[in-house]
C-alpha cells in the first residue's frame, strides 16, 4: 500500500493496493452485525436513511426539480420533497432512487476500494454529506449528517492508513448490506396492511403492483451486494 503524507491537507493519503484482506473480512463482519439485529439497526439504520434520502435529493436535482428539502427522523424514517412540472418519468425515477441508492453507493465504494482509492472514497463521502447538509431542514437531520461527516473527517485528518481503510471498507459493506435489509423491512411493513411508500407511488405511476417493485429493489440490492462483495474480497 502506497502511503503519501499530505502536509497541506494535514492528512494521510492512502493510494495503491486494496485494503488488507483481514481488514476487509473484519469490517464485513462488523457491518453484518450492525445491519442484522434489530437492536443495532435502530441506531445504524440512520446511515441507510441518509443514503436513501440523499438518493432522492440527488436525482431530483439532476433531473431539474427545485426546492429540494430533506427531513431525517429519529425513528430512521425520512422524507424528501421537491417541486417541478408534472412529469411521470421524472417522478418514477426520483421515487426509484431511494431504495436503490444505498446499494448503488456501496457498489461504487467497492469499485473505488478495489482500485486502492481509500482516501478518495472517504473524501467523496464527506462531499456527499456536505451537499446533503445544505438541504436538510430539521435539527435531528442536521445533527445526524454533521456527526457522521465529522467522524469521517476525524479519521481523514487524525487516523492512520489502516484506520482509513477500515472505515472505508465498513462504509462499503454497510451500504451493500443495508440496501437489501431496508427492502426486507419494506416487505414486512407492507404485509397485511395499507402502506404509503416509494413503491406505492411507483405503482400509481406505472400500474405495476407495488409488490413487484419491492421484488425489483430486492434483486437490485442482492446483485449489488454479490458484485460488491466479490470486489472487496478478491
Amino acid at each position: 500500500m502506497d502511503i503519501h503524507a499530505g502536509t497541506r491537507l494535514a492528512m494521510v493519503v492512502v493510494n495503491g493496493s486494496p485494503a488488507s484482506h483481514w481488514i476487509v473480512v473484519l469490517t464485513g463482519l462488523i457491518a453484518l452485525l450492525a445491519v442484522t439485529p434489530s437492536w443495532t439497526w435502530r441506531g445504524t439504520g440512520h446511515l441507510d436513511t441518509i443514503a436513501h434520502e440523499g438518493g432522492h435529493a440527488l436525482l431530483s436535482y439532476l433531473l431539474g426539480r427545485w426546492g429540494v428539502e430533506v427531513w431525517l427522523f429519529s425513528d430512521t424514517s425520512g422524507l424528501t420533497s421537491s417541486y417541478g412540472r408534472p412529469n411521470r418519468p421524472v417522478n418514477l425515477l426520483v421515487s426509484a432512487a431511494g431504495y436503490t441508492a444505498p446499494s448503488g453507493l456501496g457498489l461504487g465504494a467497492a469499485v473505488l476500494l478495489d482500485t486502492g482509492h481509500v482516501t478518495a472514497t472517504l473524501i467523496l463521502t464527506v462531499m456527499a454529506l456536505a451537499a446533503l447538509f445544505l438541504v436538510v431542514r430539521n435539527m435531528f437531520g442536521i445533527l445526524t449528517v454533521v456527526s457522521t461527516g465529522a467522524a469521517v473527517v476525524f479519521v481523514l485528518r487524525s487516523a492512520s492508513a489502516g484506520a482509513q481503510s477500515a472505515l472505508a471498507c465498513f462504509l462499503a459493506w454497510f451500504l451493500l448490506l443495508s440496501g437489501p435489509r431496508s427492502v426486507l423491512d419494506l416487505y414486512r411493513q407492507r404485509r397485511g396492511r395499507a402502506s404509503s411508500s416509494d413503491v406505492d407511488t411507483m405503482a400509481e405511476l406505472t400500474r405495476i403492483p407495488a409488490t413487484v417493485w419491492v421484488a425489483v429493489f430486492g434483486m437490485v440490492g442482492l446483485l449489488c451486494l454479490f458484485r460488491g462483495a466479490r470486489l472487496l474480497l478478491r
